[in-house]
């Protein structure tokens, strides 16, 4: 990994066109990462052999930043369009699905941070709530629906939040992240992100690091509630 870019690891599964290919067949699979100008930061056509399984793996450094990820195996139909963080002297392993029918990219917002090995244990994830219906320190209510893909490495986690019902209005939700108990409960940590989004074509970012020190205070706090601890602290971009 060269010093000061993320080194991403693409795992780009195989759609059913590629997937009947012989192991010795050859595959080019175009990446491209782009900035919300359009501008590439990364334009590569990668050689690989079908293989045995059921991914190409690709390897690749690049700067920081958010960009919009599209990879295509033009030859055989089979494309990906998504949206990623990437931060800088770490390694990032991206799972994606090449796909004959991708559907349209839905526009995220992508959570994203440093996390001790304890958070993960925690098997984390986020929730929606009415924003009528709960209050700090009160006991949480029912979530709302929620669409949300957490993706964990060693030392970090990675989020997108999408926003499925368009009638629901900006800023009506309160954001929390939901950790597991080793007893199975939930503790509930209020994120003060402004849930749904006004409408946008680029992804809005939260860089949110977790320490492990934050997970030992959260022992001793209520389950079942939402704690809106002061020490939590984000930056949004």
């Amino acid at each position: 990994m060269i010093p000061g870019l993320a080194h991403v690891i693409l795992h780009a599964g195989f759609c059913s066109a590629i997937a009947r290919l012989k192991p010795e067949a050859p595959l080019d699979v175009r990446v491209r990462l782009s900035d919300r100008t359009g501008r590439p930061s990364l334009d590569r056509t990668f050689r690989v052999e079908r293989g045995d399984g059921s991914e190409a793996i690709l390897e690749f450094d690049n700067p920081r930043g958010t960009y919009r990820l599209d990879a295509a195996a033009a030859k055989y139909g089979c494309s990906v369009t998504d949206y990623l963080v990437l931060v800088p002297d770490r390694t990032r392993s991206v799972v994606e699905q090449l796909d004959a029918s991708p559907p349209s990219p839905q526009t995220p917002v992508i959570l994203y941070g440093d996390a001790p090995q304890a958070m993960l244990y925690a098997n984390p994830t986020y929730v929606l709530f009415d924003k009528n219906a709960v209050a700090c320190g009160k006991p949480v209510a029912t979530p709302l629906p929620t669409h949300v893909n957490v993706e964990n490495d060693q030392d970090a986690y990675y989020a997108w939040l999408y926003n499925d019902d368009a009638t629901r209005q900006p800023d009506t939700e309160v954001l929390a992240l939901r950790l597991q108990t080793p007893t199975h409960q939930h503790h509930y940590v209020r994120i003060p992100l402004p849930f749904p989004a006004t409408p946008s074509r680029w992804p809005g970012n939260i860089h949110l690091d977790v320490s492990e020190g934050m997970i030992d205070e959260l022992a001793t706090e209520p389950v079942d509630t939402l704690l809106c601890p002061k020490m939590w602290r984000t930056s949004a971009g």
